[in-house]
């Protein structure tokens, strides 16, 4: 009888471990399958980023190109390097995810992810407050050869503090949240910089977690 139980034990515990087993591989894949549209969001941003170090150049590599647009060519240029190794740098983190290593190390490992795209985020997306007045600068140049700043002086004169307001309301909203102890609209918030890809990643991975603590 004592032999009887311990084959029983045996074959529940081989049981169990090929249930875990089956279920771990379906939320992996579930959670590199959820992933591959943040892959290909940083590959659509390096072409971005190549685009802009493009267009950048096409301004101030002329022959001497007003300092006005001279500058916007740079800022531009910059923000398609700046891109591009932001972009990198989250494709490489995406490599180094290894699905094999435990649930708390791979949690770990997206967990750094979300803050940094979070944080890589925040800098190419907020940037655009201003950033798109050096870039309509450069772009209506290339685009007609005609000189946007000359055109409309005035406007880009109000512009410039409207974009300044818009930064520094959207960091005071984003500090007013952090402070205000409403746990809800930050991870809201959160949730919604780092993407439906992470969030859901992380989720698939949670579950794992959660089954092998039953």
């Amino acid at each position: 009888m004592k032999a009887a139980w311990q084959t029983l034990d045996r074959r529940l515990e081989q049981q169990h471990a090929l249930n875990l087993r089956l279920f771990r591989d379906s939320r992996s894949d579930k959670a590199r399958s959820e992933l591959r549209p943040l892959f290909w969001g940083q590959v659509s941003q390096i072409a971005l980023g190549l685009a802009m170090i493009l267009l950048g150049v096409s301004a101030w590599n002329r022959v001497d190109p007003p300092t006005h647009l001279l500058v916007s060519g740079i800022i531009v240029h910059v923000y398609g390097v700046l891109a591009i190794a932001l972009a990198g740098i989250t494709l490489g983190m995406l490599g180094r995810l290894d699905y094999s290593e435990p649930v708390l190390a791979i949690q770990r490992r997206l967990a750094w992810l979300r803050s940094f795209y979070i944080g890589a985020g925040m800098i190419v997306g907020l940037s655009w407050w201003l950033f798109w007045i050096p870039f309509a600068v450069v772009f209506f140049a290339w685009l007609s050869g005609g000189d946007f700043y000359v055109r409309v002086p005035l406007l880009l004169a109000v512009w410039v503090p409207v974009g300044l307001a818009g930064l520094v309301a959207t960091w005071m909203f984003h500090r007013w949240a952090l402070r205000s102890g409403r746990p809800r609209l930050v991870r809201a918030m959160h949730e919604a910089m780092a993407g439906g890809s992470l969030v859901r990643a992380q989720a698939a991975l949670e579950e794992i977690r959660r089954f092998e603590s039953e």
